[in-house]
């Protein structure tokens, strides 16, 4: 039997070639070595975005941890300086007493409901701003809040947190040493809101735990309450006392920590009073999608291994094995692109995630739990690029750094495309939508479109969220007045939601407010959405007024400035005048400028998807030189990236558009950059460019500039 068998393989040898059987067994021995390196890959990126969440979930904490500490904090401040001021003009105890106790109605009134006012010693005697009288043994200057802040030569004292065992919150006391030496000024503070916003993160992050200590290794905040009140550094043997150890022994401040089994990933941030934030993700969570993609890798291996066998045992089968070969070779080029290493820049590895993503889904081979994971990763990038797109919006606004755009708009096409999108959601959600359009309205104005487009479908989409089915969205518009060659338009938006409190509406427009905190993990939501509405309708010289009911309904009132357009004078652009009409990428020759090979890559693989050709240059000189040697009318359009090394995409266009060729000046070229600000759309469009799209690169958008700028060709 065996010399059989040996015959029979040197039978298939000799007729199908030792050079073919050769070739076969690199090709295998390749293709297993190319999905180790794409598993590996998506290892490597896998834990990039595990520390992307989890730096962003821990800044983001801070932030709001700062902010409510930095209130109270101030608020002591102010009243330390007052009161000391009042002790260096001689004023007797008791004016000093009833400013306490006026200023702890207002803190209460104001700022916190759960504020239990201020209270010190002062000039030798113990003074409460709610009328607080101590027991008899009660001695001020023996107290924790007392010694502590006279031993201590900050400017604030955070009093060592404790944990109140009839209402499990935590508490601290904020207080300051005045001028003589010997008085102090004190505030009770309530920790329960940061405890919110630690049991808001693990809500919303998969695997992820918040948590806060102070500078003793006790926690005042957590995830999970019965955490609270224990001191780390006192424990052994627990996840707690590993993270301590970490933490305070080693002074990590960004790490891996192994314990009971479980891998997890630690990021920290300090906070005011010497705190520490942290967020600690639990990394098999992340982990899982990887488990099944290697699952999916073995089994494409395995099934490798049957075509080769097969293709040795069967010349029939060769054309197939080649086919099998080829086909999972591109399908591991495709992985190990879509898995390559996250790059410095933020919007670049979305970029990648975002565009495999769409070029993944539309392998119809792929199974529906594949298909299902592939839609999860695609929405869970595109959302972190809507908190990312907040955040940098935030960060412009707060810095001074957003420009105002004064461009002409057809006011009709921005309404429709903002009832269109309300329309949809309300449709989804089972909602009644009425846009009402009070005349007269103008064509056109002059002013910042996008912008206030922005803020109103984020007014509209906030009244979508919170009203429930069978509720009413209203949208109204109408012009009230004309002043100073300004008109004055008024949008009205008036949903049957849930409504607010009357108390929190001043809050509504501060970054990270939510009345309920409830709210973020039933709704979602950044947090940032009506901070940068508020923000946008500002610089635009415009403002926003709030009625509101819980359980009723809100109603928001904006009023913008826009400049009038004289309509008859006002000539259509050749974008209106061009007929409609359906657009197809097929047979287009487009040239790619592009530094990052996997972002090309990507790129060309969409276009193929669109049956459209693609030639790739690696920078914009290599760009320029690839142009100039072509044949005129050869490239249908140029995409253009903006940074790029030897030659950036700027440069570049003024080189091209220099050149003396009939085409030079007449093909489109569009920039396609992470640079999606509006300073770097009028650079683009200063050096030459026709338009600008930001990355992620939107296929559909891409096709409808591509259509617009070939057919005014």
């Amino acid at each position: 039997m065996k010399t059989k068998n040996y015959f029979k393989i040197k039978d298939v040898i000799k007729k199908m070639g030792t050079r073919n059987i050769i070739v076969s067994m690199l090709v295998f021995l390749v293709t297993i070595a190319v999905t180790g390196i794409a598993g590996y890959s998506f290892y490597r990126t896998t834990k990039g975005n595990i520390n992307l969440q989890g730096k962003l979930n821990v800044v983001q904490s801070a932030k709001e941890f700062d902010a409510y500490l930095l209130i109270r904090k101030n608020t002591v401040i102010l009243a330390g300086h007052v009161v000391d001021e009042m002790i260096k003009r001689g004023r007797s105890n008791s004016e000093i007493l009833e400013y306490m106790e006026a200023e702890s109605v207002s803190i209460k009134r104001t700022i916190d409901k759960d504020y239990t006012g201020l209270y010190g010693w002062i000039n030798h005697e113990y003074l409460d701003g709610v009328g607080w009288v101590p027991d008899e043994d009660y001695v001020p200057t023996e107290r924790p809040w007392y010694l502590e802040t006279i031993s201590d030569d900050r400017d604030i004292t955070f009093v060592r947190p404790y944990l109140d065992e009839q209402t499990k919150t935590v508490l601290t006391t904020m207080s300051q040493t005045l001028s003589d030496g010997v008085s102090v000024i004190a505030l009770d503070v309530t920790l329960s809101r940061i405890e919110e916003i630690t049991e808001e993160l693990a809500r919303h992050a998969a695997g992820t735990l918040g948590i806060v200590l102070d500078d003793t290794g006790q926690v005042i905040a957590h995830s999970d309450r019965s955490e609270l009140g224990k001191n780390y550094l006192e424990e052994s043997g627990t996840l707690g006392a590993a993270l301590a150890e970490k933490l305070f022994r080693e002074k990590a401040r960004e790490f891996e920590l192994r314990f009971d089994g479980r891998n997890y990933m630690v990021f920290t941030e300090e906070i005011e009073g010497g705190w520490q934030a942290i967020s600690l993700i639990n990394t098999r969570v992340f982990y899982r999608p990887l488990t099944i993609v290697l699952s999916l890798m073995t089994l494409f291996m395995l099934l490798e291994a049957y075509v080769f066998i097969s293709v040795i045992y069967n010349q029939s089968a060769k054309n197939l094995a080649i086919a099998s070969a080829e086909e999972a070779h591109s399908a591991s080029q495709a992985k190990s692109r879509f898995l390559s290493q996250m790059s410095h820049e933020i919007r670049t590895p979305i970029n990648a995630i975002i565009g495999l993503d769409t070029i993944a889904l539309n392998d119809e081979t792929i199974s529906p739990r594949t298909r299902e994971e592939l839609n999860k990763i695609g929405a869970s990038a595109r959302h972190l690029l809507s908190i990312i797109n907040d955040i940098l919006d935030m960060s412009r606004i707060e810095s001074g750094r957003m420009p105002l755009k004064e461009d002409v708009f057809s006011f009709r096409e921005f309404l429709e495309q903002i009832c269109i999108i309300i329309d949809g959601q309300c449709e989804d959600k089972g909602l009644q939508f009425e846009f009402i359009r009070v005349e007269p309205l103008n064509e056109h104005y002059i002013g910042d479109s996008m912008k206030l487009k922005q803020s109103l479908i984020n007014i509209l989409g906030n009244s979508v969220k919170f009203t429930e089915p069978p509720g009413k969205v209203t949208f109204t518009v109408e012009q009230k007045s004309f002043e100073n060659d300004k008109a004055i338009l008024c949008f009205t938006i008036h949903d049957t939601g849930i409504g607010m409190d009357k108390e929190f509406i001043p809050k509504l427009f501060e970054a990270f407010s939510q009345e309920d905190s409830g709210n973020t993990s039933r709704y979602g939501g950044s947090g940032l959405g009506m901070a940068i509405t508020g923000s946008f309708i500002k610089i635009l010289g415009g403002e926003i007024k709030v009625e509101s009911e819980k359980g009723v309904g809100s109603i928001f009132t904006v009023t913008v400035p826009l400049s009038k357009v004289n309509e008859v004078d006002y000539q259509k652009t050749e974008k209106e005048e061009l007929p409609a009409q359906d657009f197809s990428l097929a047979g287009l020759h487009i040239l790619i400028a592009e530094d990052q090979e996997m972002n090309a890559e990507i790129l060309a693989e969409l276009l193929e998807i669109e049956e459209a050709d693609s030639e790739w240059a690696e920078n914009g000189q290599r760009a320029v030189e690839i142009f100039e040697t072509s044949n005129p009318g050869q490239f249908d359009a140029i995409l253009m990236d903006m940074r790029m090394p030897v030659m950036d995409g700027l440069t570049a266009t003024r080189e091209i558009r220099k050149l003396s060729r009939p085409d030079a000046q007449e093909i489109p070229i569009i920039a396609l950059s992470a640079n999606a600000f509006e300073e770097d759309v009028k650079q683009c469009l200063q050096a030459g460019m026709n338009a600008h799209l930001p990355k992620p690169v939107d296929i559909d958008k891409l096709k409808e500039t591509l259509n617009e700028m070939i057919r005014q060709r």
